[in-house]
């Protein structure tokens, strides 16, 4: 990665935008349910969770390419669906890193894992905060 660009407003870490606290669903809850979830907090994503320990991920692509797509049944476990592969970043990081990497992984959620709990989330629409702040502007 070449040198990043160096701005005078002072937060510039990916934990400065993540959301928090992170919104989950347990894997046995409803595909339905979960959407559900997701509208009421208008949210992108929940972190899956097995025994109240965070295994996964669902998002709006996977109601869209998972559900919708191949004709899922609305009543089946949000299991069927998740992600069981979680992309991390620690909270430190420079924004720009958590932009790159979501890029270079087209990806739209960053997870971000302290003592093996997932505790923030950087969604797309918190880069967008980040450069709003970044050129004085409000969301």
């Amino acid at each position: 990665m070449s040198a990043l660009p160096q701005s005078e407003n002072p937060k510039e870490k990916l934990g400065d935008f993540m959301t928090t606290p992170v919104k989950s669903v347990d894997v046995n809850e409803t595909i339905q349910n979960a959407a559900r979830q997701m509208d009421a907090k208008n949210i992108s994503a929940l972190i899956t969770t097995e025994n109240g320990k965070h295994i996964g991920i669902v998002t709006e692509r996977d109601f869209t390419r998972k559900v919708v797509a191949e004709g899922l049944s609305l009543t089946e476990p949000v299991s069927k669906i998740m992600s069981t592969s979680l992309y991390t970043m620690n909270a430190n990081k420079h924004i720009f890193e958590a932009v790159e990497f979501m890029t270079d992984n087209n990806t739209l959620h960053i997870t971000v894992p302290e003592n093996d709990k997932v505790v923030g989330i950087l969604t797309i629409k918190n880069t967008f905060a980040y450069y709003m702040n970044l050129f004085g502007l409000e969301m």
